[in-house]
């Protein structure tokens, strides 16, 4: 809002905008180019996923604040101007899981249920957590006795923690993303924590996590889709002379682990399971 200043001779200061908006301000949305630019300056396609979907919608940020000057938006005219699919972005985001960068729980799609909505949880099992918190215990005490309730850090607990604790959600979110070993997505029932210390690791272990992920067919951080299974790497499990290392769920440690025993312990576990 306008004031009067009265030590600068009764002049009103006008208004400053953010640097966000400075630099938004200068764009030409419609035609994706830079306003007062010479010709073959700004415009250019939009960049598409393997899916279809856009990547980027030209706002040239990057551009302008390349501290090293090395981006630079070139004018391709061979290339017709794309219009903003409003549809096929909406699918996209319901495509996506919550927490995502403009994913399901952007404001476009909310209300509506998300093809990788999360599940709903027990929020009575957070009711020790919220008493624990009321009788003065600190942020990553809450943290660890919400991950033992759940397996993870639901949003939905995050909130309440900050709301308990008198907190911004920025603040509590920015700390449960800090530190690994606090989990944001929901694990499987088995988690595999292969270990790459060094002892591990010139051991042979990533030959043994590559074995877990082949036989699991997922990536290591990823959880496999019948929530199964969890695999992911640690720095150190503490039995390094039973190096390479690997650890299922809490307490489960098996040493000298080779890729063709990592293949074992998956099939004898999905046996027990079915």
């Amino acid at each position: 809002m306008a004031r009067s200043d009265s030590g600068n001779g009764g002049r009103v200061a006008q208004p400053q905008g953010s640097a966000l908006y400075e630099v938004l301000k200068g764009i030409d949305f419609e035609r994706r180019e830079l306003i007062d630019k010479s010709k073959g300056v700004g415009l250019f396609d939009l960049v598409k996923a393997k899916d279809g979907s856009y990547r980027c919608y030209s706002c040239t940020l990057c551009e302008r604040v390349c501290p090293v000057d090395c981006i630079e938006i070139d004018y391709c005219p061979e290339f017709e101007e794309l219009p903003f699919d409003v549809a096929a972005e909406r699918a996209a985001a319901l495509a996506s899981l919550p927490g995502e960068s403009c994913g399901a729980g952007a404001a476009c799609v909310m209300g509506e249920k998300p093809a990788g909505f999360m599940p709903e949880i027990d929020m009575k099992l957070f009711d020790p957590v919220v008493a624990k918190i009321r009788d003065g215990s600190g942020l990553v005490e809450a943290f660890h006795a919400t991950q033992e309730a759940f397996g993870y850090l639901p949003r939905v607990a995050l909130e309440d923690i900050a709301e308990e604790m008198k907190l911004p959600f920025s603040r509590v979110f920015g700390v449960a993303s800090f530190y690994s070993q606090f989990r944001l997505l929901p694990v499987g029932k088995h988690v595999i924590d292969v270990c790459m210390g060094t002892a591990c690791h010139v051991a042979g272990a990533p030959l043994v996590a590559e074995a877990f992920a082949q036989e699991l067919d997922i990536a290591v951080g990823d959880t496999t889709p019948d929530m199964l299974f969890t695999l992911q790497t640690v720095n150190c499990i503490g039995a390094c002379a039973l190096a390479p290392a690997v650890r299922i769920g809490e307490d489960d440690t098996h040493g000298r682990v080779t890729p063709q025993q990592a293949r074992k312990l998956i099939r004898q576990l999905r046996k027990k399971e079915a």
